[in-house]
């Protein structure tokens, strides 16, 4: 991407977009009477000769990831007749996905390796760097010490802080205590969260320590929260009971008066810094003294007669009350594989064509996991010479509430260690899981501002260096149960307004990484509609108008129906999969994707302008009805894409190309039209059993020498 390129059209851009937008208007209230939607648009694209807003190379910048899946889909995924399918889609670099990072688990990479106390098979896991045979597939182990009740891949887990078995312990992360971080532990204080489901009367606890236990701590509760998004960063939400700083040295297990005044509360807040550094049996790993733990708590009334009434709910699953912790030792067994949750094995994604050949972006395990295990990753990566250059930093971490600043703790140890190994290494993160699409303000605890504590502790130790890159995920709309042509006209300006907020707070000229993106993040209908399609592809669009650097499209592997409401089966998918690996039908997806690489993304290995572009036609919200991206290709040729967002109208459009600095229109008859509607693609909705009813490729024509042409309902078209 050339840096100056972008900065000097966003320049241009700004300076008359003001003007084209009321030029717009006037085309648009001068050929109607009245504020009804007209049938007739122009599409302007402003061309800026040697400013483009951005710049990239589509084999190295438009990609797919390949995530974790369920036990026994990747067998039936990746086979070599199925990964041939899935290439022609045109997508070209790939991103590995970490489920694992999700499940809150280890990933053992490869199957062979060693723990630390290896006589029980147990403690701290580091995967061989070498292997006798390739590796197929891989698995996560769960964690007998974890703290959360959910989590966000198959969440059959549970926290050990309130099972109801004091056998089991939750226990913090080691690597955040300051014999790693080599700071004060005020830095990273740990805390647990219990949410009691609804708000009760409260004045005692009693938490029942394991070892390292914590010698002092402090107990708070929310106030002024909203409990559907409950958010434990948000400013001014916690507040201090009575007696809110517990002395932890003598007594530990007793029950603890937290305020003469029962207060109404729901969810409460245990934070600890000062560890007693004992660990719970004789150990010569000195990870087994760091951190905090703790058996069970309990949250309750403690009456006048003192009987303690405990509010909480402890079982080993789901109906327990939920918790919540700030981080997670990784110590775990050899018997605690789960093989529900499975990843493709490193040699056969690099080795069965996944890849193209082409650098792959690779994932680093950092909330749950040890650097030494990451280290063995990649230096397997390196002696068998498999193609990567940048690795994303852990996964979701804003989603499991983990702070900031140990996020960047964990972060900065890692990337040292990378960099020693490899100086050539890009590090990026943190692959939120979402971004805010609102505006910027004070009231809320935003990404933009999780990212700029981040920032601020790797500025302060001098390793800003370490930050190459920022990715996230975008998955812009969890209800799949309203009308999908108002997410479709609403979604562009969402994307704009969240890079906007993160853009802000970033260093210049930061790379910017969206390394899942689809409808959704849950599954529904209308992702394999038409309208799915659509949407990809004006995330796609928007993220490349806007300066985005590399984008992968989730479900680039073929998958199953699933339904997260009671309101449809479908997936983020490019391909349908039966119940013996074969691929049974192609989405409308597939055919969207393949038009924008094959014929809006060309040429496919050379660099390509991005130049905006408007449309006149705007429903009553100021929203543009119709999406235009316009790429200008180094001889000189043209290739717009244009996204029809209404359910039931045809526009007559034509497409003008203004000189903005010679002031002039630019003469273009294009040659091609391929266009993709509902007169190609329709769903059949019958359960899991759902396919398409009509399922033809997109149609290819002649202009013949106009420049006029039509949108129909729901479609894409490309221009060239």
């Amino acid at each position: 991407m050339t840096t100056q390129l972008i900065k000097d059209g966003m320049k241009m851009f700004r300076f008359i977009t003001g003007k084209i937008i009321l030029l717009f208007f006037f085309i648009t209230f001068a050929k109607t009477s009245s504020a009804q939607a007209v049938n007739k648009g122009i599409i302007q694209i402003l061309y800026s000769p040697g400013h483009p807003v951005n710049t990239f190379i589509p084999s190295e910048n438009i990609g797919g990831a390949v995530d974790g899946h369920f036990k026994g889909d990747i067998d039936k995924m990746l086979t070599p007749e199925n990964i041939s399918k899935m290439k022609l889609s045109g997508l070209k670099p790939v991103s590995y996905r970490l489920r694992t990072e999700l499940a809150g688990e280890v990933w053992h990479w490869n199957p062979n390796g060693k723990w630390s106390d290896s006589f029980k098979q147990q403690g701290y896991w580091i995967s061989d760097s070498v292997t006798s045979k390739p590796i197929e597939l891989s698995y996560g182990y769960r964690l007998p010490r974890r703290g959360n009740t959910f989590d966000q891949a198959n969440n059959d887990g549970y926290s050990r802080i309130a099972d109801g078995d004091t056998a089991t312990f939750w226990k913090s992360n080691p690597y955040l205590d300051s014999f790693y971080t080599h700071e004060s532990n005020n830095l990273h204080p740990q805390w647990v969260i219990v949410d009691l489901g609804k708000k009760y009367r409260i004045n005692a606890i009693q938490i029942n320590w394991g070892n390292p236990y914590a010698l002092n701590y402090k107990v708070e509760y929310a106030k002024g929260n909203d409990p559907q998004y409950f958010d434990p960063y948000e400013p001014g939400i916690w507040h201090s009971f009575p007696q809110n700083n517990i002395d932890n040295s003598k007594e530990r297990n007793n029950i603890k008066k937290i305020s003469e005044k029962p207060i109404l509360v729901r969810f409460i807040r245990f934070s600890f810094t000062k560890s007693s550094y004992t660990a719970y049996k004789i150990s010569k790993d000195i990870r087994d003294k760091l951190g905090f733990a703790i058996k069970e708590v309990e949250v309750g009334m403690l009456d006048a007669k003192g009987n303690f009434h405990d509010r909480m709910h402890h079982f080993a699953n789901h109906d327990q009350s939920v918790v919540y912790v700030s981080s997670t030792d990784p110590w775990h067994t050899s018997k605690d594989i789960d093989y529900n949750v499975e990843q493709p094995g490193i040699d056969r994604f690099f080795t069965d064509g996944l890849t193209s050949n082409l650098p792959a972006l690779i994932p680093a395990a950092l909330l749950y996991d040890t650097p030494e295990n990451v280290l063995a990753l990649f230096k397997y990566l390196r002696k068998n010479n498999y193609k990567f250059n940048e690795v994303e930093m852990g996964e979701e971490p804003e989603g499991q509430l983990v702070s900031p600043t140990d996020y960047a703790a964990l972060y900065f140890q890692l990337g040292k260690k990378l960099k020693s190994l490899d100086g050539n290494i890009k590090m990026g993160g943190p692959c939120f899981a979402s971004l805010s699409s609102e505006e910027e303000d004070s009231t809320t605890f935003t990404e933009a501002k999780w990212t700029t504590l981040f920032l601020n502790y790797l500025k302060s130790h001098k390793s800003i260096d370490l930050f190459n890159f920022f990715s996230f995920e975008w998955y812009p709309f969890d209800d799949l149960c309203t009308p999908s042509a108002p997410q479709l006209v609403a979604a562009p300006a969402m994307l704009s307004m969240a890079m906007k907020n993160i853009r802000n707070v970033l260093p210049a000229n930061t790379p910017m990484y969206v390394t899942e993106y689809g409808y959704s993040a849950y599954e529904g209908r209308p992702e394999v509609e038409i309208q799915g399609a659509l949407m990809y592809a004006d995330i796609l669009g928007k993220f490349m108008e806007l300066g985005g650097s590399k984008s992968f499209l989730y479900g680039y592997e073929p998958a199953f129906l699933q339904q997260s409401f009671n309101c449809g089966y479908g997936n983020n998918m490019l391909m349908g999969l039966n119940d013996e690996g074969k691929i049974s039908y192609k989405t409308a997806a597939f055919y969207t994707t393949q038009m924008i690489s094959h014929y809006w993304a060309q040429p496919s290995d050379s660099i390509l302008e991005i130049y905006p572009a408007e449309c006149n036609l705007i429903n009553k919200k100021m929203q543009s009805l119709i999406s235009a991206y316009a790429v200008h290709s180094s001889s000189g040729k043209w290739s717009v894409m244009l996204i029809n967002k209404d359910a039931r109208k045809t526009f007559n459009m034509v497409i003008k190309i203004e000189d903005a600095i010679g002031r002039k229109i630019i003469s273009w008859t294009p040659s091609h039209l391929i266009q993709y509607s509902g007169q190609q693609y329709q769903w059949q909705a019958v359960g899991l059993n759902g396919h398409p009813s009509k399922n033809l490729p997109p149609v290819f024509k002649n202009f013949g020498g106009t420049s006029n042409f039509s949108l129909p309902p729901f479609s894409l078209t490309v221009i060239n």
